[in-house]
C-alpha cells in the first residue's frame, strides 16, 4: 500500500492454510486504514447539542412549510375542543371534556395560552374575552390565532419527545450514528408527523409514557463501571412520574406502560451495588419513606374514582368476572410487582437496590397522580381509575352492534373485535393482504424482523427476543387501538416501539453502518420515511373537508361559545 509500510515478516510454509490465512490478515489488521469517515460518520460526530438543534428546526420548518396556516376548522376534533378547554381554564371555570380525560393537556395549553398572552402574542386567553359571535371576521381571526398558538405548542411536543428520545436512546444503544437516524425516523414518522399539525392530548400522553420507557431500560442497564447508585433510582422514579403523567392525560397510555416490568425483565442486566450495604439500605427506607408519603394520597385519589364508578359522566358497563370495582385494577399493581421482583430475582438485584427501586417507581407514579389535585374534578379520577370501563364507552360508541348487547366488556363482540385488529395489523405488514393505512415505519419493522433473524441464527438470541418483543407491543397496541378505529395520530404510541426495535438491531450489525452498500440502503430507508412523511400532509392541504360536518358535536363540547361562522 502507497505510504504505508507492511512488516517484512516471513510466514512459515510448514503451516496450514487456515492458519496461514490466520496470520495474513493478522499482518493486514496492523495496517493503519486509509478510507474516509463517511457522510453519516461526520455528521453524527458532530457536537450533540448541535444534532438536536437540527432536528428540532428540521421539524419545526417541515410543519411551518406544509400545514400550519391551514384554517382553524381542518381538525375540528380536536384543535377546537382543547383550545376551548384552554380558555375555560383561563377563566377558572371546570373541565367539561373527560373523553380521554384530556386533563394533563387541559393544563399544558392553559398555562401556553396564559404565557403567549402575557408576552403579547395573543390577543385573548380567557373564554370571558372572546368577541361577540355576531364580529364574525373578529371570531375567525381569534380562533385562527388560538388554533396556531396550540400548532405551535405541538411543534415544541413534537421536537422535545424527539430530541428525548434520540438522547435517551444514544445512551441505552452507545452509538450515535444509530441514535441520529432513529431520531429523524421518529421526527418524521407518520406519529409524529400527524401530532405536529394539530392539537392533540395523544401527543403529551404518548411522549410522556415513551420517555418513561426509555428511562426505565437506562436504569436497569447502567452504564460505565455498571454500578446501580443514585443515577439509576432517578431514572426510575422520573420514569414512574411521566407514567402516571401520560395516563391523566390519556388513559390508554396505561397499556404501554403495562409493558414495562417485561421490560425491565428483558431487557436489564446485572449491575453492581453502588455502596455499601447500609448505606443502601439507608437510601431504601428514604425512598421507601417518600414513596408512602406520596402513595397515600394519591391511593385516595383512585378510591374516589372507584367509588364514583356509577356517577360517571357516560354510564359505564362492568367489566365482568368481578373484575370491576378494583379487581382487574388490583391485578395490574400486581403484575408491576411481580415484574420488579422477577427482575431482582433474574439480575440478581440486592435485596436492598429492588426495595430502593419499587420504592422509586411508586414514588414517581404516585406524584405524576396527585397532578389529579392541580385541578380536582372527580370525572378525571373516575376515568383513571376506571380505564377500562371508560375506553369500552367509545368502543361501544364505534362497534355498538357489537359490543352494547353484551352487557359488559368481556364478551364474544370484544373478542371478535379484537382478533380481527390482531389480524388487520398483521395482515398491514404484508401490504398485499391489506393494502390501506400502511404505516411509513413498514420498511423499519421489516428491517427490524430480518436483523432479528439474523442475530437469531448468529447465537445472539437475547438480542433478537428484545428486538421483537418491542415490535410485538407496538402491534398489540395498534390492535388494541382498532377498537377505537384506525387513527394516524395513535402512532406515536407504536413508531417510537417499532424505531427502537430496529435500532436495537443495527447497534449490533455495526458493519452495515461502516459499509458502503447497505449504509446506502439503510440512508435510502429514511429518506424514504422523510418523503413520505410530507405526502398526507401535502394532499390534506389540497382537500379541505368541509367544516359543516362538525356543527352537530360543536354545541354539545362547546356549549359556552357561539355558534362559529360556518354553523350559521
Amino acid at each position: 500500500m502507497e505510504g504505508e509500510t507492511v512488516p517484512n515478516r516471513r510466514i512459515p510454509c510448514h503451516k496450514a492454510p487456515a492458519d496461514l490465512n490466520r496470520e495474513r490478515r493478522k499482518l493486514m489488521s496492523s495496517v493503519p486504514s486509509t478510507s474516509r469517515p463517511s457522510l453519516l460518520d461526520r455528521a453524527a460526530a458532530a457536537p450533540w447539542w448541535l444534532l438536536c438543534s437540527g432536528l428540532a428546526v428540521a421539524m419545526a420548518l417541515s410543519i411551518l412549510l406544509v400545514g400550519f396556516r391551514l384554517p382553524y376548522w381542518v381538525h375540528a376534533d380536536q384543535d377546537l375542543v382543547l383550545a376551548y378547554h384552554g380558555l375555560l381554564f383561563g377563566d377558572g371555570l371546570p373541565q367539561e371534556y373527560f373523553d380521554h380525560p384530556g386533563y394533563g393537556y387541559f393544563l399544558v395549553i392553559d398555562a401556553w395560552y396564559r404565557l403567549l398572552h402575557a408576552l403579547g402574542f395573543l390577543p385573548v386567553a380567557t373564554l370571558s374575552a372572546l368577541p361577540p359571535g355576531s364580529d364574525v371576521a373578529a371570531t375567525q381571526a381569534v380562533w385562527q390565532s388560538l388554533v396556531q398558538a396550540g400548532r405551535a405548542l405541538s411543534i415544541l411536543l413534537t421536537a422535545a419527545f424527539a430530541v428525548g428520545y434520540t438522547t435517551l436512546l444514544r445512551g441505552l444503544v452507545g452509538d450515535r450514528r444509530v441514535a441520529l437516524l432513529a431520531g429523524i425516523l421518529l421526527a418524521f414518522g407518520v406519529g409524529l408527523t400527524a401530532q405536529g399539525r394539530q392539537m392533540r392530548t395523544d401527543l403529551l400522553s404518548a411522549g410522556f409514557v415513551v420517555l418513561g420507557l426509555l428511562l426505565v431500560l437506562r436504569a436497569v442497564r447502567p452504564a460505565g463501571d455498571g454500578r446501580c447508585g443514585g443515577a439509576s433510582l432517578f431514572q426510575l422514579a422520573l420514569g414512574g412520574l411521566l407514567v402516571g403523567l401520560a395516563i391523566v392525560t390519556k388513559v390508554q397510555a396505561v397499556f404501554l406502560a403495562m409493558g414495562l416490568p417485561m421490560a425491565a425483565i428483558l431487557f436489564g442486566r446485572r449491575a453492581e451495588p453502588g455502596g455499601a450495604p447500609g448505606q443502601d439500605w439507608g437510601v431504601a427506607v428514604l425512598a421507601g419513606l417518600a414513596a408512602g408519603a406520596a402513595a397515600v394520597p394519591a391511593f385516595g385519589l383512585i378510591q374516589a374514582g372507584l367509588a364514583g364508578w356509577g356517577r360517571a359522566i357516560y354510564p359505564y358497563s362492568p367489566v365482568g368476572g368481578g373484575l370491576s370495582g378494583g379487581g382487574y385494577q388490583s391485578i395490574v399493581a400486581g403484575w408491576v410487582l411481580v415484574g420488579i421482583l422477577v427482575h431482582a430475582v433474574v439480575h440478581r438485584v440486592p435485596a436492598s437496590r429492588a426495595v430502593a427501586g419499587a420504592a422509586a417507581v411508586l414514588l414517581g407514579l404516585a406524584v405524576g397522580l396527585l397532578a389529579l389535585d392541580i385541578r380536582w374534578n372527580e370525572q378525571n379520577a373516575i376515568a383513571v381509575a376506571n380505564f377500562v370501563e371508560h375506553m369500552f364507552v367509545f368502543s361501544s360508541w364505534r362497534h355498538g352492534a357489537a359490543l352494547n348487547s353484551q352487557g359488559q366488556v368481556m364478551g364474544e363482540g370484544t373478542l371478535a373485535l379484537l382478533l380481527a385488529g390482531i389480524g388487520r395489523t398483521l395482515a398491514i405488514r404484508t401490504i398485499v393482504l391489506h393494502p390501506d393505512n400502511i404505516p411509513q415505519t413498514i420498511v423499519v419493522e421489516w428491517f427490524a424482523l430480518a436483523g432479528a433473524a439474523v442475530l437469531w441464527r448468529r447465537g445472539q438470541r437475547l438480542a433478537a427476543m428484545q428486538a421483537l418483543f418491542l415490535l410485538l407491543v407496538a402491534w398489540g397496541l395498534e390492535a388494541l387501538f382498532s377498537l377505537r378505529g384506525f387513527q394516524r395520530a395513535y402512532a406515536a404510541y407504536t413508531d417510537p416501539l417499532a424505531i427502537l426495535s430496529a435500532a436495537w438491531v443495527l447497534a449490533r450489525m455495526p458493519g452495515l453502518l461502516e459499509r458502503t452498500k447497505p449504509r446506502r440502503w439503510i440512508l435510502g430507508g429514511v429518506a424514504l420515511v422523510v418523503v413520505a412523511a410530507h405526502a398526507w400532509p401535502i394532499i390534506e392541504t389540497r382537500r379541505l373537508p368541509n367544516p359543516v360536518t362538525h356543527c352537530e358535536w360543536i354545541p354539545i363540547y362547546m356549549p359556552k361559545v357561539a355558534p362559529f361562522p360556518f354553523c350559521r
